[in-house]
Formats: C-alpha cells, sequence, structure tokens
C-alpha cells in the first residue's frame, strides 16, 4: 500500500492518516521487530481455535437437546388438540407460557382418551414459564377448589375432568387463572415411580413425620424410591390440612426431582438421561404442541434455571365449606383470586409470589 502523503513509516511516533493499516506500520520493521506481529497471528489462530471448540460445544448440546426430545416424542402419548382443548389449540394473548400440569390417580393406559369423563385428577398445578426466562412458578389448586363450571354450575374443580374431559377440564381451569392455557400434560401416578426409581432415587424433605402402606416418612430429608414417592405425593388423610399438606408434598417432591435431574452426576450422564425419559414418558399424556422441538427449545431457554428458581405458591382460598348438597368444599378467596388473574394475563407472577399468602385451613 502506497504510504499517505506525510505520513513517516519509518518513524512509530508519526500519527497515522485513516489510510494507514496495522500492516503499514511494521513492515519498515528489522526481523526482530517484526516478533510481535507473528505473536498476534499466533494468538489470532488460538482465538479461532477456541471459538471452534465453543461452537463445536454448543451444537452438541443442542444436538444431544434434541435427541432427548426425540425420545421423549417416541415414548410418550401425544393427543390431538382436539382431545385436549376441544378445539385448535391453547395460546393466549399475554406473555409467558402456561402448562396445567394434571397427576391422574389411576392409569391412563385403562382411560379412553377421546371419552375422558370418569377419569379423576388428585393433582392439579399450572406451570408458569416466564418470557423472560426468570423464576419459573408453580401454583397448585387444591382438588375441592370450588368453582364455576361451564354447564354444571357450581362444583368441585377436579369434577370438570369427570363432567366434560379434558376440555372442560382445561377450560375450568383457564378461567380459573384468567387466561388460555398453552400446554397440558397429565400424568400418571406411576409414572412418579418409574421417574424416581430411573434417577436411583430422590431426595424429599417432608414437613411431618407419617406413616402410611408400611412407609414411614420422617419430618427433614427422606431419601425415596419410587413405592415411596407414589406413597408421599398421594397421601392426605394422615394430616389435618389434608388436601393442603398433600400439595405441600407434592411441591416438596417435584423440588427434590429438580435437583436430581439437574445435579452434575445426572446432566454428566447422557445414559441416565435418556433412561430417565424412556422410563418416564410413556406414562406421560401431552398435547401435540409438547414435542422435540418444543422440548429442546424451552430446555435451551431454561438452562440458567436452578431448583431455587423453581417458586410454588397454593391458590388463594378462604377456608373449608359445605356445598349445598353436602360435600366438604375449599372456599375461593375471590379478591386475591383477582390478583392471581392478573399475575397470569401480565406475566407478573413471580412477582404476585414475593407477597402470596400462604394456605392454611
Amino acid at each position: 500500500m502506497t504510504p499517505a502523503p506525510g505520513a513517516d513509516r519509518s518513524n512509530p511516533g508519526v500519527p497515522m492518516t485513516d489510510n494507514t493499516t496495522f500492516d503499514d506500520l511494521f513492515d519498515h520493521q528489522n526481523e526482530e521487530q517484526q516478533r510481535p506481529r507473528k505473536k498476534k497471528r499466533v494468538w489470532r489462530k488460538v482465538l479461532v481455535a477456541l471459538l471452534i471448540i465453543v461452537i463445536l460445544g454448543v451444537l452438541g448440546i443442542g444436538l444431544y437437546v434434541w435427541s432427548v426430545g426425540r425420545s421423549f416424542d417416541k415414548n410418550a402419548n401425544q393427543l390431538s388438540d382436539e382431545q385436549v382443548f376441544g378445539k385448535s389449540g391453547g395460546g393466549k394473548d399475554g406473555d409467558g407460557t402456561n402448562i396445567l400440569l394434571l397427576g391422574s390417580d389411576e392409569s391412563m393406559k385403562d382411560v379412553d382418551v377421546n371419552d375422558s369423563r370418569g377419569l379423576r385428577s388428585d393433582t392439579i398445578m399450572v406451570m408458569h414459564l416466564p418470557e423472560d426466562g426468570g423464576n419459573v412458578q408453580i401454583m397448585s389448586i387444591p382438588r375441592d377448589t370450588y368453582v364455576d363450571i361451564e354447564g354444571h354450575g357450581k362444583s368441585k374443580i377436579n369434577a370438570a375432568l369427570s363432567y366434560g374431559g379434558l376440555p372442560l377440564a382445561v377450560s375450568t381451569v383457564s378461567d380459573f387463572i384468567g387466561t388460555e392455557l398453552d400446554h397440558v400434560a397429565i400424568i400418571d401416578f406411576e409414572g412418579f415411580k418409574a421417574l424416581t426409581d430411573s434417577l436411583g432415587g430422590v431426595t424429599v424433605n417432608s414437613e411431618q413425620a407419617f406413616e402410611k402402606n408400611g412407609h414411614t416418612f420422617t419430618q427433614g430429608e427422606n431419601v425415596l424410591n419410587g413405592d415411596e414417592a407414589l406413597t408421599f405425593v398421594r397421601e392426605r388423610k394422615q394430616f389435618k390440612d389434608g388436601d393442603f399438606q398433600r400439595a405441600r408434598n407434592q411441591q416438596a417432591f417435584i423440588r427434590g426431582l429438580t435437583n436430581e435431574m439437574i445435579s452434575a452426576d445426572t446432566l454428566s450422564n447422557p445414559k441416565k438421561i435418556q433412561d430417565m425419559v424412556k422410563n418416564f414418558a410413556p406414562y406421560m399424556y401431552v398435547d401435540s404442541g409438547m414435542d422435540a422441538k418444543y422440548i429442546s427449545a424451552t430446555a435451551f431457554n431454561m438452562r440458567d434455571v436452578r431448583p431455587g428458581d423453581i417458586e410454588f405458591f397454593t391458590a388463594p382460598v378462604a377456608g373449608v365449606g359445605t356445598s349445598p348438597d353436602g360435600q366438604s368444599i375449599v372456599n375461593v378467596d375471590e379478591d386475591e383470586l383477582k390478583k392471581v388473574r392478573d399475575a397470569f394475563k401480565n406475566d407478573t407472577v413471580a412477582d404476585y409470589v414475593q407477597n402470596a399468602p400462604e394456605a392454611h385451613l
């Protein structure tokens, strides 16, 4: 390159013009003075190599997550939008994602998913994934919560599934939280056993000591196998506040399960993860939108989420009561429910949880 007029290439102290390059400055140097340029080229090569390694690492993670998603597709039971939503599918205008989690107390293999009336759900939770990828919130809804069910008047919320199958259950919960649900997953309780055993056990912190089905649970940490986990998440009669304590136990189990799933021992063991998906997926029934593509994208977006970032709370209630037909019910705190609906609609559930009242009888 021809030096710019007025530029003295032999004098490093002379200022460069806009057309002068670093190569121009070093062309005149002797062999000893050219060494920094060689070092610079070496460092460029090192940086390029590191960049390639990072890209390959990210690609490897992406392909692995995709592989896990494909395994889920192959083993899980996918339902059509008509079977789940009774229409073209879920979705809403607001931000964030809402996923309805239902726990079935009987084998789904014995249920006609095209007409799931009569199916009981002892576990009802709504998981909220915020748009910004921050903390995840999970709200438990007591099964005896007394709500409006379209076409049936007031009844317990879990009766919606029995009255009108999944579409009515989905619309009832959607009305309860004040916005649409994006996805639905039904988990056969037997799946808890399979998932727990595939992980080699789950450590759960129990608020109370109790015994059931020959299993003893102490207050504090308990390492549960599959059978013990199933008993732990189902029991309610041992507790004074019944379904409320069961909801807290289910939350404790999910917290322990999450701890185990994202532990170093699990994440560093691809076979363990593949086995976990293969063992658990057959007990899951999900809408068609929860496929490999969705799972891979969601897993990537939640890659920084840790157990402490998952926040649990219970739907706002105002104590127990008796329905006109003599059933024991859980009354709703309507004023607090308005706040919950605003939070789900506006993707501010994380803010609501900070001041959410604890549910007690």
